[in-house]
């Protein structure tokens, strides 16, 4: 079986109010991405059976995982990526509303409202009705039109019950990403850091890392953490007479010489330089 399998509906006549167009399954594929594109004509939903994934839904970025279902209203714009340590097993599907009720309601989910419903007591039955979906699809016996449409009207009833189940919107949501990560940083700055760990943390790679952060934030996460340490040094050195060493080990470095330097080549002069040049007027400012 390919890593992605995507079987195409014959577009009929459907006595209901949204009309199923194709159903597929993504197996199981570290290297598996698909670049920033919109669907202008459907709305697709996908549902994670295991794994984890980080997407761009209308500019934001979420990460989801086994049991959350992501919803693509027709025309946003929306990247996926798997994660290549624990790749993702989806099942997913595209349909259209009816003309009648395109007219009034031609959005799944809110656009006010988060499009990642995450993993409630409503996933495991959702599971079972796309499993049989897409294997209604694939096997396409006698009737299976018909079959798969009375199944995708299940799996949308049933969407619905866990949109609403997921109360509140948008704006009332977790903060996206880049904010999670400079919020991380700003937290373990005095740890040793690296992309990779960093980068585990948030179950991403490294590449979506840098691109989520310095698109966000105008620089790279690895920069942001040295000039955050950089930042708490110049106060330290100005408000305590901790020994250089000490300051260089409180904000994350074991090798105060390495210390020194990254301080000269971000603050333009030594740590001792900059405490003889500042400490007395901070401290004049205190008195």
């Amino acid at each position: 079986m390919s890593t992605s399998q995507h079987n195409l509906l014959n577009e009929q006549h459907s006595p209901y109010h949204c009309q199923l167009l194709y159903a597929g399954k993504l197996n199981a594929n570290p290297d598996w991405k698909l670049p920033l594109h919109k669907h202008e004509d459907l709305h697709e939903i996908i549902f994670i059976v295991k794994g984890v994934g980080t997407y761009i839904i209308d500019d934001k970025v979420y990460t989801a995982k086994k049991g959350d279902l992501l919803i693509y209203n027709r025309g946003i714009l929306h990247e996926e990526r798997s994660h290549p340590e624990d790749p993702l097993f989806t099942y997913y599907c595209g349909f259209r509303f009816l003309p009648l009720i395109a007219e009034t309601r031609d959005w799944v989910i809110h656009p006010d409202r988060e499009p990642v419903i995450r993993s409630n007591h409503y996933s495991n039955e959702l599971l079972l009705l796309m499993k049989t979906l897409f294997e209604e699809f694939s096997i396409r016996n006698e009737g299976y039109e018909q079959i798969s449409q009375h199944l995708f009207e299940a799996v949308f009833l049933l969407i619905e019950r866990m949109i609403h189940a997921q109360n509140h919107t948008a704006k009332e949501s977790k903060a996206p990403l880049a904010n999670r990560i400079k919020e991380f940083l700003d937290t373990n700055y005095t740890h040793q850091l690296n992309l990779k760990d960093i980068a585990m943390m948030f179950h991403i790679d490294s590449y979506y890392l840098i691109h989520i952060f310095t698109n966000n934030f105008g620089i790279s996460p690895i920069n942001y953490l040295i000039q955050r340490r950089m930042g708490e040094a110049t106060y330290l050195l100005t408000t305590t007479n901790k020994k250089i060493w000490e300051v260089a080990k409180m904000v994350g470095y074991e090798n105060p010489n390495y210390f020194s330097i990254m301080f000269t080549k971000i603050v333009g002069e030594s740590p001792r330089e900059f405490r003889k040049n500042n400490q007395k007027n901070h401290y004049n400012k205190k008195n």
